[in-house]
């Protein structure tokens, strides 16, 4: 590859790498703008105000297969621009959004962006990028999403108290327009289309209702329950249409989802250790809120400095470990990671008093916890890549990324489940419990690398 060819690939990945960027800085925006925006719909009952969020994971979720499968057949550039334009609709509809139905909507749409953008984003560059590198590249695209995980809480709750809610979710708008006109110029078409352009209608179907019921039902079991007939009935509804939806697949020529993909170990280890991964993870992030806020009294602007402390070294973490894994390969990268980060969370089990203090309790956990997950939180995105073709990137980082959202509502389910309805100094049992969950996920990742990857 010559070095103009070089420059350009690295500008391309610096272009589709917003889409991440994108999805986690809106995380962060909405996590400090829902108290608000309750406040404005004061009529709204806090289950209709839940589906600010839910709405948007699940369309994320619902669509991820469907959009990976375009991208394959018609061009992941040119599925990749269609969502930033929609995330830019989405984003710009629900800062103007009147009543809580039209911005529920809103997010569902900016959702559909979301779908198209993270399904195609890093499969569109990767293969541009010398095999020699891409560990490191991988690494680096976990750091722009710890960036943006500092960005989002930190520069929201600044944005909320300067002019308000509606700015911070509009905000997504201006940088998924200014993606779109610079991904114009640098960004290359991937020479990859396999398969007839017309999709399995019955399939898209399936996939999206059944992977996007089940995730409504883990989304809202903090609010509906366990045994909630709502609950059962979305898991019930979700897993028939994928049990259906994996029986069309096995007798079609060109399925949304191969499942040539499942038999390969290197792509399903890894996935599944990324899910166990984003269990803990999102178990840690949400919990960690409500403790600091319930038990040590912290501000929402208190809170989000003290969580972004961990994306710093979180951020830190995705580079160092590309460039480990682009050494001498990104098994024991990751291994070691998921063991530092499991140390944070345990730390905290042992250390966490009533009483607040930062620097001897807070930092040390949230440190292992970012040192660790920075690298065995991205790479094992790259260990599924790797053992797949080109011609099947885009449906494999689907699946993949469709695994990691399903993984992060079940661990925000069963932290609802664990915390309970304790307040207060009470909730501290419930976290503790939180944070042993979190511990033992990322350790149990470590089993599917060392049987599937531990040539690497």
């Amino acid at each position: 590859m010559s070095d103009i060819e070089s420059r350009r690939a690295w500008r391309a990945f610096a272009v589709a790498s917003a889409s991440i960027f994108l999805f986690v800085l809106d995380a962060g925006l909405l996590s400090v703008s829902l108290p608000e925006i309750a406040q404005t719909f004061p009529n709204a009952s806090r289950a209709t105000i839940s589906w600010v969020s839910t709405g948007y994971l699940v369309s994320v979720a619902g669509l991820l297969l469907v959009a990976g499968r375009l991208g394959d057949a018609f061009g992941r550039k040119r599925v990749f621009q269609m969502g930033m334009i929609v995330l830019c609709v989405g984003s710009l509809t629900s800062g103007v959004a009147p009543t809580i139905g039209l911005l529920i909507v809103s997010r569902m749409v900016q959702g559909v962006g979301g779908a198209l953008v993270s399904a195609t984003g890093l499969t569109l560059v990767l293969a541009d990028i010398p095999s020699h590198r891409r560990a490191f590249a991988v690494g680096v695209w976990g750091s722009v999403g710890s960036i943006a995980a500092v960005l989002g809480p930190t520069l929201g709750a600044e944005i909320v108290d300067a002019a308000g809610w509606r700015f911070a979710l509009a905000s997504i708008a201006p940088i998924a327009l200014g993606t779109y006109i610079i991904g114009r110029r640098y960004l290359r078409e991937s020479d990859v289309a396999t398969g007839p352009r017309r999709l399995d209608l019955p399939s898209v179907l399936l996939a999206t209702f059944g992977i996007g019921t089940i995730a409504l039902g883990l989304s809202q079991s903090r609010i509906w329950g366990w045994s909630d007939a709502k609950t059962l009935s979305a898991f019930a509804a979700g897993l028939l249409a994928l049990v259906a939806f994996l029986d069309r697949s096995r007798r079609q020529p060109n399925p949304l989802l191969g499942l040539h993909l499942l038999r390969i170990g290197g792509y399903t280890g890894p996935t599944f250790a990324a899910s166990l991964q984003q269990l803990g993870f999102f178990s840690w992030f949400f919990s960690t809120s409500f403790v600091l806020s319930e038990i040590w009294g912290y501000s929402v602007r208190e809170t989000g400095q003290a969580i972004s402390v961990t994306f710093i070294f979180s951020a830190i973490t995705g580079w160092a470990g590309g460039k480990a894994g682009a050494r001498i390969g990104m098994f024991w990268p990751t291994v070691i990671g998921a063991v530092v980060a499991a140390a944070g969370p345990l730390y905290w089990v042992f250390a966490f008093q009533d009483d607040p203090s930062f620097w001897a309790i807070y930092l040390p956990g949230a440190a292992l916890f970012g040192l660790g997950g920075g690298a065995c939180g991205i790479l094992t995105t790259g260990m599924a890549l790797r053992s797949v073709s080109d011609e099947d990137q885009g449906m494999a980082y689907a699946a993949h990324q469709t695994a990691r959202r399903m993984a992060s509502s079940f661990g925000l389910a069963l932290m609802a489940t664990l915390l309970g309805e304790a307040s207060g100094t009470d909730l501290l049992g419930g976290a503790r419990n939180v944070w042993i969950m979190c511990a033992a996920a990322h350790l149990i990742m470590i089993v599917p690398l060392a049987v599937t990857s531990r040539g690497d």
